[in-house]
C-alpha cells in the first residue's frame, strides 16, 4: 500500500486517527533519560548550532571535540559518549585539515567527507540529501558550514526551514547534528540569518571572545580579527537551549587548539561554595538568597548556581515538587561533571537568563 493510500485509510474516521496517536499518560510513563555526547555541552540526538565569527576557531574546536568523541575520551574533563563521527566539510582545503590533524594528533572513529573528495557530500537542499540517512546509525554529523552546505539564502525563512526540517528528520533517525554557522553582521553573539535557524534548532552554542569585564559582566570583544593567545574565549549557550544551559571558558593554544581557562567567576564561585559549606545543604532558592550578601543581583546569582554544578556543588531532587537540594563539594576536589539524568532541570520560573543568554525550555 502506498503511503498516501495508507494515510487516506487511517484518516477516514476519527477513531482510526486516535488509535494511531500517543496518549498523554503513555508518554508520561516512558522511562527516557536524556543523554549527552559531550557532558552538558553537546546533547545526543539533537540539532546543535555552533556559531562564531569567521576565523575564530569553530572548525578547530569541533575537530578537537570530534577527536575526543570518536575515541571515547574526556574533552577537557567532560565525559564523552564514544560515537562515530562524520565531519562533512564544505569549506576547508585539504591543506588546512592536514595541518590541524597533525597538530591534534591521531584520532579514531572520525571520518571526513570533503567537497574535494571524488565522492562529494550532497547539499542539504538537494534531492540526494537522504543519502545521509545511510551513514552509521547514531553517528554525529558535523556540517561545516551551514551556509556552504546548502544553496539557499540563509536570510530566507522558507529556505532555512526546509534545511532545518531535514536536519530534524536526520535527528529523528538517531543522528546527532552539529551545524557550524557564522555570526550576524556587526555582532559577535548572535547567529547569522533567518530566525528559522534558531527556532528549529534544539541547542545554540557560541564561540566568542571575552577580554574584559564591565560591571561584573563578561564583555564580548568583537574588534579583534583572527586568533589571539591573550584572550579568553567563551564556549557555551546563547539564545536558546531545550536542555541544561552550560558554558566554559577557553584559551588558545597554537600548538593544539583550545585549552580550558579559569572561569572568570572562579573567586565568586568559591565564596558561594564556602557559604554552602558553612550552612550545610540548602534548597536552591534558599542558597541563592543566602548568597545575596556578595553584592550580586538575583539573576546573576541564579546563573552562577548553575555554573558551579559539578565543580563546587551538586544539585539533586529535594523530595518535594520541583525542589532542588544543593550540596557543597569539598574544596580541593574537582568532580567530574554530572550526567543530565542526575541534574533535574530547574522549574521554568528559576531559569532566568543572564544578559548574554536566553533559553527555551
Amino acid at each position: 500500500m502506498k503511503a498516501n493510500e495508507y494515510f487516506s485509510e487511517i484518516t477516514s474516521n476519527s477513531a482510526n486517527i486516535l488509535n494511531q496517536l500517543e496518549p498523554w499518560n503513555k508518554i508520561r510513563e516512558m522511562d527516557i533519560k536524556h543523554e549527552w555526547i559531550v557532558d552538558r555541552l553537546i546533547p545526543k540526538e539533537a540539532i546543535t548550532v555552533l556559531f562564531g565569527k569567521g576565523g575564530i576557531g569553530k572548525t578547530w574546536l569541533m575537530m578537537d571535540i570530534a577527536k575526543s568523541i570518536g575515541g571515547g575520551i574526556d574533552y577537557l574533563g567532560y565525559r564523552t559518549q564514544q560515537t562515530p563521527i562524520v565531519f562533512v566539510d564544505f569549506e576547508n582545503p585539504l591543506s588546512v585539515l592536514n595541518t590541524r590533524t597533525q597538530r591534534l594528533g591521531e584520532a579514531e572513529g572520525v571520518h571526513f567527507w570533503r567537497m574535494g573528495n571524488e565522492f562529494k557530500p550532497p547539499m542539504l537542499d538537494s534531492p540526494e540529501w537522504e543519502g545521509y540517512k545511510n551513514l552509521p546509525a547514531g553517528a554525529v554529523l558535523i556540517f561545516d558550514t551551514l551556509r556552504a552546505s546548502q544553496s539557499g539564502d540563509e536570510n530566507d525563512s522558507r529556505a532555512m526551514a526546509k534545511v532545518m526540517n531535514r536536519m530534524k528528520e536526520l535527528r529523528d533517525f538517531g543522528f546527532t547534528i552539529i551545524l557550524l554557522h557564522h555570526t550576524a553582521k556587526n555582532t559577535d553573539n548572535v547567529s547569522k540569518g533567518s530566525t528559522a535557524i534558531v527556532d528549529l534548532a534544539d541547542h545554540i552554542l557560541g564561540l566568542t571572545m571575552v577580554r574584559v569585564k564591565e560591571n561584573g559582566q563578561d564583555v564580548v570583544d568583537d574588534g579583534i580579527e583572527g586568533f589571539d593567545t591573550e584572550l579568553v574565549y567563551y564556549f557555551g549557550n546563547y539564545q536558546k537551549t531545550r536542555f541544561e544551559p552550560h558554558g566554559i571558558h577557553l584559551v588558545l593554544n597554537p600548538e593544539r587548539g583550545f585549552d580550558l581557562a579559569p572561569d572568570p567567576e572562579e573567586e565568586t564561585l568559591k565564596k558561594m561554595q564556602q557559604i554552602l559549606q558553612d550552612s550545610g545543604p540548602l534548597l536552591k532558592t534558599a542558597f541563592t538568597i543566602e548568597c545575596n550578601g556578595l553584592g550580586l543581583g538575583i539573576k546573576k546569582l541564579r546563573n552562577l548556581v548553575g555554573r558551579g554544578v559539578g565543580k563546587f556543588w551538586n544539585i539533586e531532587a529535594g523530595g518535594t515538587k520541583n525542589a532542588q537540594l544543593v550540596t557543597a563539594i569539598e574544596f580541593g576536589t574537582l568532580a567530574t561533571p554530572k550526567g543530565s539524568e542526575k541534574l533535574p532541570n530547574c522549574p521554568e520560573e528559576e531559569l532566568e537568563p543572564n544578559p548574554q543568554e536566553s533559553f527555551v525550555i
